[in-house]
Order: structure tokens, then sequence, then C-alpha cells
């Protein structure tokens, strides 16, 4: 099959900022390994991307690099959604050239209708959705559907939750099982309890402080402080700041994923205790590979990732954390790493991907 894959320019692929952009590491890893199935795959992104497949970039670099040259945060935005439709239009050549037999988009979505106009009757654009499909944005979502050769891809079937259109299919995110591995030669005891991904509200970064300091164990915090967003930052500084010590609770900025390897290995388990609904939570699949335990809230994608009693524990609340974080010694560690080599790597993410095409292009 000859596919493109599309994500913005606001990064490079793989990102090289100190903070995981997931999606970004996704299309990476998507795009080495359907070069690695045999599919003729190009790949239109930021100038200075990596991949094995044949990378387009219209001359379009990174446009965060351009973010210190705008004071003002909507001229950047737009300079960002231009960059983007340029992009997109090198896509389009290509589908008219019929260099593709079909399209997906990761990110952005809505904002590229513009350009999709173009985009050939024939070509399938598949569409997969990173973060919530919230009802604000069912009027867009419903223009690009009346484009008729629109399809979306969910990472979890709790993302399609309400949402008025029908997906092609739901594709579960993969792991590097060569990266994100175990280390069975560390002793089980006195390992710290771990809470990963951005510093904001919806993860529950105070929750989890409070269930580590009821359960007296200590809590490494990994996370990226997010200074230049107002709400994130008093977040930061008022509620979770005042309780990193140095000692009970400990903080690193730096959440790359070859640094959060050590973490995941080192940890008691990840908590996950979400204020909201989570699309899909790749920390929860990146820690179960290094044969870590997941204490999650019921919300989300959470019951499709985590197997209740073996994979972890999926609870209501602080109280429930805590009891759960009582019982870890219950997990079969081992067992932990399985679940995510049955269900969760990028071959089973190619793989569903490779269906999702196979589907649309013989349709």
């Amino acid at each position: 099959m000859k596919i493109g894959l599309y994500i913005s320019p606001s990064h490079a692929v793989p990102p090289n900022e100190k903070s995981i952009l997931a999606p970004w590491v996704l299309v990476h890893q998507l795009a080495d390994g359907l070069v690695g199935a045999g599919h003729d795959v190009t790949l239109f992104a930021a100038k200075g991307s990596v991949t094995k497949a044949a990378l387009v970039h219209g001359g379009i670099g990174p446009t965060i690099e351009k973010l210190p040259d705008y004071a003002d945060p909507d001229e950047y935005r737009a300079y960002v959604m231009a960059q983007e439709l340029a992009l997109m239009r090198e896509v389009i050549v290509y589908a008219k050239a019929r260099k593709l037999d079909i399209v997906h988009i990761h990110q952005p979505v809505e904002r590229l209708y513009p350009a999709l106009l173009a985009m050939p009757a024939n070509i399938p654009v598949v569409i997969t959705f990173h973060d919530p499909i919230v009802q604000e944005r069912f009027p867009a979502l419903e223009k690009l559907v009346g484009l008729g050769n629109i399809h979306f891809v969910s990472l979890s079937k709790s993302q399609q939750s309400g949402v008025p259109f029908l997906f092609a299919a739901v594709v579960p995110n993969g792991v590097d099982t060569n990266l994100f591995v175990p280390d069975t030669t560390l002793p089980l005891h006195n390992r710290p309890l771990l809470i990963t991904g951005r510093i904001v509200p919806q993860k529950g970064f105070v929750d989890a402080i409070k269930a580590a300091k009821i359960s007296g164990m200590r809590l490494m915090i990994v996370g990226q402080e997010y200074a230049g967003q107002k709400l994130a930052h008093a977040y930061f500084e008022k509620e979770v700041k005042p309780a990193i010590d140095g000692k009970h609770v400990l903080w690193e900025s730096i959440v790359k994923q070859n640094h959060l390897v050590g973490h995941y290995q080192t940890a008691a388990a990840l908590l996950f205790p979400i204020q909201w609904e989570e699309p899909f939570g790749l920390v929860m699949i990146e820690a179960m590979a290094c044969g870590t335990p997941v204490i999650a809230y019921n919300r989300g994608s959470v019951q499709e990732i985590i197997v209740d009693g073996k994979t972890g524990f999926i609870v209501e609340d602080i109280d429930g954390m805590v009891s759960a974080i009582k019982r870890i010694g219950e997990i079969d560690r081992s067992f932990c790493r399985r679940h995510v080599e049955k269900y969760f790597t990028i071959e089973k993410m190619v793989e569903g991907y490779e269906k999702v095409y196979a589907g649309l292009i013989c349709h």
C-alpha cells in the first residue's frame, strides 16, 4: 500500500523537546513500523524529522522553534495553522498524482477542513483522534464527515462514547517493548510510587500526593510544569509544589521516554488518578511493559487497559487508591509485561492500522 501519514509541523518526528508529545512519538513508530511491514510510506511532517519513510516537509521546520518570535499567542496560532495547511497541500499534490492509496491524519484535525476540500474523493482519509472528542467539536467534525471520504479511528471504545459519528475502528496505541523493559535485578522493597505526565489538574497529582502520604510511601513525580499556561501554572504553584520536599515527595521535570524507563522499573506502582475521560493513557502501558502495576481511577479508557487485580487496580477515589497501594504485592509483575506484549505493542498498533487501510482501500 502507498500510505501517506500527516502530522502537524508544530514539532519534529520524533519530538526534540524534553516533554513527551505522544502523537509525534506514535507517528514516528507507526511510520517506521509500516515501512518494516513492506509498505510504501510517505511521512508529511516538519523538516528535521527522522524516519525510515520518505519525508516530505515542504520546507516547513518545527513551528515551535518560532514561538519566541511571537509576543501575541493568537498571531503564533495563526502562523501554525498556516504552516499546517501548507503541509496538507503537499499531501493533496501527492494524492492527485496518485502517489498515495490512503492518507492518515493525526494532528490537527478540524482546522484542516479547507485543505481537505481539495482531496480527491477516491482517496480514503483516516483520522486518528488523540484528544477527547467533546461535544463542542461535533459541528466541525460533521463538516469533515460530509466530505464523504473521511473515516474516524479512536484509541479506545470509551473515546467514542456519546459521539454521533461512525468509527472505522478502535486501534490502541502501542509501546516500544524493546525500550520499556523490566529490570528483574532490582529489589522489590523500599520502592517509591510514581506519577508522570503533564502537571495539570486533570491528571490528579494532588490525589496521588494525598494517597502516598496516607500510605506512608515516597512519591516520585516526573512531569512538566506549564509555566506559560495560567491555570496549569497556578495548579502547580499552589497545590503541587508545596508538597515537594525532596524526601517524601520528589520531582523531576524531564519526561523523555528513555528517561522514564528507569522510573517505571524502580516504582512500586504507577498512580493514575485521572480527573477526566482519558482517551488512552500511554503511561499505563509504558509502566506495565516495565512490569510495574497501575492503580487508576475508573475513568476514560482505564477499564480497557488495566486488568483489575492482575495488572493493577481500578479504584474510585483516594481511599480506594490507598487500599490498592497496600495490595501491590499481590500483583505478578511478569503478568503486567505479558499483558502489554499481547495487546499493546507497536506491532499490534501497526497491524491494526494495516487492517483499517486495507478495508478502506478495497471498499
